[in-house]
């Protein structure tokens, strides 16, 4: 017996029970594409390769696996039949909340919150750390991003303290990494390194971080 789930744009269904029972013949009238949807579907394999077998619509990142039913709707939304007690499950309306997406549970018939939360509103499952590269024009321009995340105020002083910063950096050098504080809430430390002859700055972000804040960071390293 699977348990599943689906997943599509926010606020797309007024009947949400409707949709799904549509959606489980593969009939995704009233959606339209949305690359918010393969960002999510990619962000998924990533994480958990092996919901390349429990994963629909069929699209072409699922690789050696024969091609079955629709071919053109995995940018709509994305379904799953999860085995009971797969290990991911707690994480996944996190994962689609922070890529603009409502989670659907038929077993239940309802939407699922971004849950579940301590008293003090913050998701369970702390991630340490999360892990990527830029381009290095792009440094800046991340760094306010998180810093917007964690109400950090990020300004001229900080872009002054990273100039020359990462001249000296390889990041295939465990002591040749820059590493910078963001003083927010929650505290971040983002180490970065160039990698050897390219214009690739690798980054590291170190700090107690919910699932939600760490998809957003992850999001914005996969984007720049």
């Amino acid at each position: 017996m699977s348990y599943d789930l689906y997943f599509w744009p926010s606020g797309a269904a007024a009947d949400p029970r409707q949709l799904a029972d549509r959606l489980a013949d593969e009939s995704a009238d009233g959606l339209v594409p949305d690359n918010r949807v393969l960002a999510f579907r990619a962000e998924l394999l990533r994480r958990w390769p092996d919901l390349a077998d429990m994963i629909a619509p069929w699209h072409d990142d699922l690789g050696w696996r024969q091609p079955w039913g629709h071919t053109d709707l995995a940018d709509r939304f994305v379904g799953m039949a999860l085995p009971y007690g797969w290990e991911g499950i707690s994480a996944l309306a996190v994962l689609a909340s922070a890529h603009g997406l409502d989670s659907y549970d038929p077993q239940s018939d309802q939407l699922v919150s971004p849950g579940p939360q301590s008293p003090d509103g913050a998701v369970r499952d702390g991630v340490a750390r999360v892990e990527g590269w830029v381009n290095e024009e792009h440094v800046v321009r991340m760094l306010r991003q998180i810093s917007a995340y964690i109400g950090y105020a990020y300004d001229d002083l900080d872009e002054a303290a990273l100039t020359g910063a990462l001249d000296d950096t390889n990041d295939e050098t465990a002591d040749r990494w820059f590493e910078y504080p963001l003083s927010g809430t929650p505290t971040l430390a983002v180490r970065l390194a160039r990698s050897t002859g390219s214009a690739v700055v690798s980054v590291n972000v170190e700090g107690s971080m919910d699932l939600l804040l760490a998809a957003r960071i992850e999001t914005v390293l996969d984007l720049l």
